[in-house]
């Protein structure tokens, strides 16, 4: 395993590559939670706490990704 650093090409692209990951992990998290939660409640809830589903499941996906991206290089 070799630690060179990153060419700045390389720099953005893993950028846009963890913000794809956050958005889309977040935003199936939240969906999901929140499908599942209207189905059993039959009510709506504030959004605030879909919020904090998106934040905590894009920062997971987020880190993993990371760690993944450098044992490969």
């Amino acid at each position: 395993m070799s630690n060179k650093p990153l060419t700045p090409g390389q720099a953005l692209g893993r950028w846009i590559l963890h913000v794809i990951i956050f958005l889309l992990s977040g935003g199936v998290a939240a969906g999901i939670s929140a499908l599942a939660y209207q189905t059993i409640a039959q009510t709506q809830t504030p959004l605030g706490i879909y919020a904090v589903i998106f934040a905590a499941s894009g920062v997971i996906a987020y880190r993993q990704s990371e760690r993944v991206l450098e044992n490969e290089t």
